[in-house]
C-alpha cells in the first residue's frame, strides 16, 4: 500500500510541475509593401485596404540615392469614421518610420512620394508592418507536450 502511495505521490508531483508551465503565442506582423520604378516616380506609390482592425506599427522606406536636398513620403488613411495624414521629409537614402497608428475595418491608405526641383526619384521602396487586432487572429491550442515536442524537433 505504501508503495502505491508512494507512486501517486509523485505523479501527482510530475502533474504539478507541468501544470506550472506556460506557453507564450506570438502574433507576427503583416508586412504592406511595394517597389515603384521608374525615369521619375513620384504622386502615388502604394495603396491598401485593411480587411480588419489593427495597428500599423512602423514602415521602412528607401531611395535609389541619397536626394540632393529632400524627398517626401505623404501617408494617408482614411475611413469611414477617421482620416489621418502625416507628411515625412526624408534626407538619407532609407529611414524608418514610427506610426502607432490604430486602423479599422475597411480603412484605405495611400502613400505619396514627392522630390524636390533638385532630386529625380527613379526608384523607392517602401514596407510597413501592420499587426491585426487580437480579436481577427485564429486561436489554436496546444498541449505543453506537444509544444514541447514541436521545439525539440526543430
Amino acid at each position: 500500500m505504501e508503495s502505491r502511495i508512494k507512486k501517486l505521490e509523485v505523479v501527482t508531483e510530475r502533474l504539478m510541475r507541468r501544470a506550472r508551465k506556460k506557453a507564450t503565442g506570438l502574433i507576427t506582423p503583416y508586412p504592406i509593401s511595394n517597389a515603384v520604378i521608374g525615369e521619375k516616380v513620384e504622386g502615388t506609390i502604394l495603396r491598401y485596404m485593411f480587411p480588419c482592425e489593427g495597428t500599423i506599427v512602423k514602415g521602412m522606406v528607401r531611395f535609389d540615392k541619397k536626394p540632393k536636398q529632400w524627398n517626401s513620403i505623404n501617408i494617408k488613411v482614411f475611413g469611414d469614421t477617421n482620416s489621418f495624414i502625416k507628411g515625412f521629409t526624408v534626407e538619407k537614402k532609407k529611414m524608418a518610420v514610427a506610426l502607432e497608428l490604430n486602423v479599422e475595418a475597411g480603412d484605405c491608405m495611400e502613400i505619396a512620394v514627392k522630390s524636390s526641383p533638385e532630386d529625380t526619384v527613379e526608384e523607392v521602396w517602401i514596407s510597413f508592418l501592420w499587426v491585426p487586432a487580437v480579436k481577427e487572429v485564429t486561436a489554436k491550442s496546444f498541449l505543453i507536450a506537444e509544444l514541447e515536442n514541436d521545439l525539440l524537433e526543430r
